[in-house]
């Protein structure tokens, strides 16, 4: 029946789309939203250019069993298998094929309204044919098929103003969807770095544990000789267990962290899942672009804007569709119906034949009609005012998210300069710490510095690997939050 439609109604009907070589939404509204719920929109045509969409993957289930994740993940296979899992880009997905159905809906007003009906009716009426009865009662049986049509000609500019306003939905809603991955990317990275982070200050703290249980082993030693004094041993061994306590809390900030990393990624934290850490990957460089210029980027790249942009012009399309509908309407219909006949009139006496009868027989109609609703209580005036005030609140939420987005892109460039800044500071602050524990370390040994030098030396030498650590992963994730804020697209 489509394939019969489709190349009569691209004649007679001034459609855009008619002889385009994209899909027609009305038919196909899944070609116009994103193909899969992995991978970004991408337009290569909007809605008339060239090109052909990606094919409909396979959606992996969305829950990854025990044996399906191959261990250890990357942070690149991290991401792979969060943009399979994650629900948010499943949700955004969905809602951008819902948006695009409803611009097949807005399309499909341009074709006409057909419909087949069948039916089968008794009834008796009263019929004033005079003679010697002044009325007679009809009988009548009526039964067949039908087919209608309704279409209309002129609506003076509601559909265009439809098409349009769903059009731009549809369009932000793919956008949206874009920035959704750039989300769950993000935040992928993001924990992805934080567990980094939290193995790294594992390591240390057990490094710190092993050096406290070397120093208290050393005093108990010195204790046997006669060369030191139990006030010394017990502070040491109160330093061991302070170390101890931090190796534990080492362990709850990884099981925390990555039990977050999992979420993010979309699958349950009770799958055994290892990662392929690399805490002494080398650093981003420094970034040769002004904080200007990255503001500009984002203005230009980031679908979010692009989106809030779209709602803009959906608003205004909306503005347009309402007052529209002041205007009058023309539409053409038509039916036609076979039905059978049945009848007989009673009484008949004195009346002359034929006063029974029945037949096959063709019923049909056709006309234009014009209608034009005049007063309606001020509903469709009420309907343009909100439309109007619909269109200021997108104008003024559109001028929210780009102040958002250039606060995001300041804050996240002056906080990678400061965290790769920090990470050189502690650096430094680590080699002097050590350097300096290592020397009073050797005047302890010679009696020349007392136990709580050693001690407090100890203690700086862990806050200051601590700290190399922690402005490390700060450094990755200001990186990434840079990326993040410009609305870099090369994430697909």
């Amino acid at each position: 029946m489509k394939r019969l439609l489709l190349p009569l109604l691209c004649l007679m009907i001034p459609l855009s789309s008619c002889g385009r070589p994209h899909p027609l939404a009305e038919w196909e509204p899944d070609e116009f939203a994103p193909a899969s719920p992995q991978r970004t929109w991408s337009a290569k045509w909007w809605p008339d250019g060239g090109g052909e969409t990606p094919e409909m993957q396979t959606i992996p289930p969305a829950m990854f069993e025990k044996d399906i994740l191959e261990s250890p993940l990357s942070l690149s296979s991290s991401l792979d298998v969060a943009l399979n899992a994650n629900p948010q880009t499943r949700v955004a997905w969905a809602n951008a094929r819902a948006a695009a159905a409803e611009y097949g809906i807005s399309r499909g007003a341009w074709y006409p309204a057909i419909a087949a009906s069948a039916g089968l009716s008794y009834s008796r009426s009263p019929e004033p044919f005079g003679g010697p009865n002044n009325v007679i009662m009809d009988d009548s049986l009526i039964a067949g098929p039908g087919l209608s049509l309704t279409w209309t000609l002129l609506d003076f500019g509601r559909r265009e103003a439809s098409d349009d306003m769903t059009a731009r939905a549809l369009l932000a809603a793919n956008l949206r969807f874009n920035r959704e991955i750039q989300d769950v990317a993000y935040e992928v990275q993001r924990d992805f770095f934080k567990l980094e982070a939290a193995h790294g200050l594992m390591e240390a703290a057990e490094m710190d544990l092993a050096l406290a249980t070397t120093v208290l082993q050393s005093l108990e030693e010195r204790l046997f000789l006669g060369l030191a004094t139990m006030p010394e041993v017990l502070e040491a061994r109160q330093s061991e267990a302070l170390a101890g306590y931090e190796v534990q809390v080492a362990k709850t900030a990884i099981h925390d962290t990555r039990t977050d990393l999992l979420v993010t990624m979309g699958i349950p934290p009770s799958n055994e899942v290892a990662f392929e850490l690399q805490p002494y990957s080398p650093l981003p460089d420094e970034i040769a672009v002004s904080v200007d210029k990255l503001t500009t980027l984002a203005m230009a790249a980031r679908p979010d804007l692009a989106a809030a942009a779209a709602d803009v012009q959906a608003a205004k399309s909306g503005v347009r569709a309402a007052e529209a509908e002041l205007n009058p309407q023309i539409d053409v219909f038509g039916d036609v119906a076979y039905h059978y006949i049945d009848y007989s009139l009673n009484p008949f006496e004195g009346f002359p034949p034929p006063n029974t009868g029945s037949g096959w027989g063709a019923v049909w109609s056709a006309g234009v009609e014009g209608s034009w609703l005049l007063f309606d209580g001020e509903i469709r005036h009420n309907r343009i005012r909100k439309a109007r005030a619909e269109l200021t609140a997108a104008r003024e939420t559109m001028r929210r998210a780009q102040l958002d987005a250039a606060g995001e892109v300041w804050d996240s460039y002056f906080d990678y300069d400061v965290a790769t800044q920090r990470h050189e500071w502690s650096l430094a602050v680590e080699a002097t710490a050590i350097e300096s524990f290592e020397a009073v370390q050797m005047a302890f040994d010679f009696g020349l510095r007392t136990l709580p030098d050693l001690l407090g030396a100890q203690q700086m030498v862990a806050a200051a690997r601590s700290n190399r650590i922690q402005s490390r992963s700060d450094v990755l994730i200001s990186a990434a939050s840079i990326v993040h804020a410009t609305g870099d697209l090369r994430v697909n």
